[in-house]
């Protein structure tokens, strides 16, 4: 890694036999970044820094490259790929997302518009609207920044002017705060043209973890659904890639596992059984506080609070022998191997890595420690989610 002078950090990647250049660019301003005067905020950035008809966007797209974003708790990433002789033409792309977006009062009613369509289709466009991910946030944290549902509040979009949205990336997208990282066969050779960029102070995350006490179930009544969904859920009190992070990211696996896991006898009649730490079951890309979840659809004449009680009673019960837990491990290690060794999904990670974990390396020796894992590590796991408070959400035609 290296950074040019304005502050930008710098990560290379050689993949000699690649065809392709793929490059991520990750700026550290997430939905956790936001007031709740102002939620969503970081989403309706990354769709005018995105979406814009820009020189840059244009001539990616002449050349068959792509770009695109995502907006994550602790930072938004915006990446792509492109034949190797056009390699220049993704970096000029991204780092056109650094430079001041033009950001005018029919662009920001037209984004907002979009961000609006989006959340309706995440909601009436999926089976169960889409189930927990829209509401498990608040029904888990109390505190804005962690509560948030990564789309913001509809009408606190609806009030944002060119004014504010140009100071929140005058604040936030700034070289200090952003990191660019490249995957092609000479990758020094690309972000050696890399120009100088506009500086600033790095943004702050949130330095708190939020306290989670017992409460009453969050129950969203939705008539048109074919059946009910109930997730179970805790606040992991380790941060990631910690040896308890690890853990309960095997303690979930060895609960469902690839067919049928721990909790199948338990949960005759579920239709579906997920579990799964951090959002939308990535455990790798998010700073704490990590959710674990138990997510369990069933009919609806069943009693969405008999899940939790069933859930705990497995816990209380944990007794796995050793060869579940060693195949559990090895999974999640040959995946996230296979994510580093993808020249596309590497500099996602890595940006990812760099801005929440301190740098890749941690994540690239997740594998090897997630090996290390015991039968009585995930006992260790389980007796700790049995004494800690929990929430419970459930959506589905019962009220």
């Amino acid at each position: 890694m290296r950074s040019v002078e304005s502050g930008l950090r710098l990560l290379a990647h050689t993949a000699p036999e690649s065809q392709v250049v793929s490059a991520a660019l990750a700026v550290r301003v997430g939905s956790r970044s936001e007031t709740s005067r102002w939620s969503g905020l970081a989403h309706l950035a990354e769709h005018v820094a995105c979406g814009a008809d820009t020189p840059g966007a244009r001539a990616l797209a002449s050349a068959g490259g792509t770009c695109n974003a995502v907006t994550q708790p602790d930072f938004t990433v915006y990446h792509g790929y492109v034949a190797v002789e056009h390699g220049a033409l993704l970096l000029d792309r991204l780092l056109e997302v650094l430079t001041a977006a033009e950001v005018t009062a029919e662009r920001v009613r037209n984004e907002v518009a979009i961000v609006a369509d989006e959340l309706s289709a995440a909601v009436d466009g999926a089976v169960m609207g889409g189930f927990p991910w829209l509401w498990l946030p608040a029904a888990l944290y109390d505190e804005p920044e962690f509560a948030h549902n990564g789309y913001g509040d509809m009408a606190s979009l609806r009030r944002v002017t060119p004014e504010v949205l140009a100071g929140f990336f005058a604040r936030h997208y700034v070289a200090d705060n952003a990191v660019l990282a490249v995957c092609a066969p000479d990758p020094v050779s690309l972000l050696k043209r890399v120009p100088e960029v506009r500086r600033g102070t790095p943004s702050a995350r949130p330095d708190r973890l939020p306290e989670v006490t017992p409460g009453p179930a969050t129950v969203l009544a939705a008539p048109e659904q074919p059946h009910q969904a109930t997730a179970v859920a805790w606040s992991l009190p380790h941060s990631p890639l910690t040896p308890g992070h690890l853990r309960a990211s095997v303690l979930a696996d060895v609960l469902v596992g690839p067919d049928d896991g721990v909790l199948e006898d338990s949960l005759p009649r579920a239709l579906e059984l997920a579990a799964y730490v951090g959002p939308f079951a990535d455990p790798w890309d998010v700073a704490a506080p990590l959710p674990f979840v138990v997510e369990v659809h069933h009919e609806a004449d069943e009693d969405p609070l008999g899940v939790p009680a069933a859930v705990v009673a497995v816990l209380k019960e944990w007794d796995v022998g050793e060869d579940l837990v060693v195949a559990a491990a090895r999974r999640m290690g040959t995946e996230l191997r296979q994510r580093l060794a993808d020249p596309v999904t590497l500099p996602v990670l890595s940006v990812a890595s760099e801005l929440v974990h301190g740098g890749v390396e941690r994540l690239a020796d997740a594998p090897g420690r997630l090996a290390d894992v015991s039968p009585a590590h995930l006992r260790a796991v389980a007796d700790e989610l049995v004494a800690a408070p929990y929430r419970v959400l459930t959506r589905g035609p019962r009220s």
